[in-house]
């Protein structure tokens, strides 16, 4: 028996691509619009604000951080605000926030938006700051060392134990290619999908990884309504639960990692989380794996036991992952098919989530979707967050 105490009712989303002329606040204001809507309540309904920290944007996180969101949208019944940076676990963790307040009274209706807007940058302030987040600023910062070339060891490590061709490698990124030619909110919507051939003749950005092996910096937003389980059904026709979940930490130092560890806490959180929702990993119908580059998804297809160990390209090789496979993998392509949206790349997981259990997700929409499983990392891997979402109780 699960111990559901929230759920999502209500989502909101902008599409992901390059917009310097799409502001910030605009986006802030389309998605929470959207998501109250969606939820069908009143925006004085809510009652606390609970925000994903906006990476590489001091100015816009002062403002969110002291309170601008609730004024700006005219929230009368908000009581409580704040604003929390895991990296990429930060949508976790403003979903406990809320599941927090909610559990103690503090609130009945909870708002969680994300913002992104990487065009607005300096170029030299994105990549200082993408040199310094995640990364030892003693051991690794003063040699270069970048998210690139981190994962690309990473790589080079998993290709060497497990036999791992590059073709296979690139299949990952065919599968979630696939995926977002399908989606209207990402940078590749009605793109042609690129062959494993186009692939790896893309330019070498750092050994194995290829240009389309790695990560677009885009802009976006999105935003979640969170009540209680009990009020959700009250409120809306389609709630999503929130079943179970399982949380480890391994290194904030990348080169302190090692595969078997990874592989340890992605099996260990996974466990704990089908476990709390009462559920194996037969019950799942969506696998919703957020973790950026491609390595990291046959390392947790073969952590959660969904394939032999070293045999974790195989799915996507055989296109059981993709669009109308038997294992619906990644629905919004992760960050490589999205976009990435620094922390938002978790949020519009999120969302995507709540959309498919709630029927919303049109031509991308897994038929039949009771129960997705879903993970989020943050900084350069430090952490797995493992959840199970149901559109029913159990």
């Amino acid at each position: 028996m699960s111990k559901s105490k929230i759920a999502i009712v209500g989502i909101g989303e902008v599409p992901t691509g390059i917009y310097p002329q799409r502001l910030p606040w605009e986006i802030i204001y389309e998605t929470c619009t959207q998501a109250v809507q969606d939820s069908g309540l009143d925006k004085n309904d809510i009652e606390a604000v609970v925000t994903v920290a906006p990476q590489a944007q001091a100015r816009l996180s002062a403002e969110i951080s002291f309170g601008k969101i609730p004024e700006e949208l005219g929230l009368k019944g908000c009581k409580d605000v704040c604003i929390c940076n895991a990296g990429g676990a930060s949508t976790s963790n403003c979903i406990r926030l809320a599941e927090h307040l909610i559990d103690t009274g503090a609130a009945r209706t909870v708002l969680i938006p994300h913002v992104t807007v990487h065009s607005c940058i300096q170029q030299d302030e994105l990549i200082e700051f993408f040199a310094q987040a995640g990364m030892d600023l003693q051991w690794e910062y003063p040699f270069g060392t970048t998210y690139n070339a981190i994962i690309a060891m990473l790589t080079r490590r998993y290709m060497h134990e497990s036999g791992a061709t590059p073709e296979e490698m690139a299949a990952i990124v065919v599968s979630m290619r696939k995926w977002a030619a399908l989606d209207p909110n990402s940078m590749f919507f009605n793109k042609k999908v690129p062959s494993i051939e186009e692939i790896l003749a893309s330019p070498m950005v750092a050994d194995p990884l290829h240009k389309r092996e790695c990560n677009m910096l885009a802009d976006g937003g999105a935003a979640m309504v969170v009540t209680s389980a009990e009020l959700a059904p009250k409120v809306t026709a389609t709630p999503v639960y929130k079943l179970g979940e399982g949380s480890v930490f391994f290194t904030a130092c990348p080169v302190l990692r090692d595969n078997d560890m990874m592989i340890r806490g992605f099996r260990d959180s996974a466990a704990k989380a089908l476990s709390e929702a009462g559920l194996t990993k037969e019950d799942i119908d969506i696998w919703n794996i957020y973790l950026a580059y491609p390595v990291g998804h046959p390392l947790m297809m073969e952590a959660l036991g969904l394939c032999e160990p070293g045999q974790g390209c195989k799915p996507f090789m055989e296109g059981s992952t993709s669009p109308g496979g038997k294992m619906p993998w990644s629905t919004i392509g992760d960050a490589i098919g999205r976009g990435h949206t620094g922390s938002g790349v978790s949020t519009a997981t999120y969302v995507d989530t709540a959309r498919q259990l709630m029927g919303k997700a049109g031509s991308r929409q897994v038929q039949g979707a009771r129960f997705v499983f879903q993970n989020t990392s943050g900084g350069s891997g430090m952490n797995n967050i493992a959840t199970v979402w149901g559109k029913e109780l159990i």
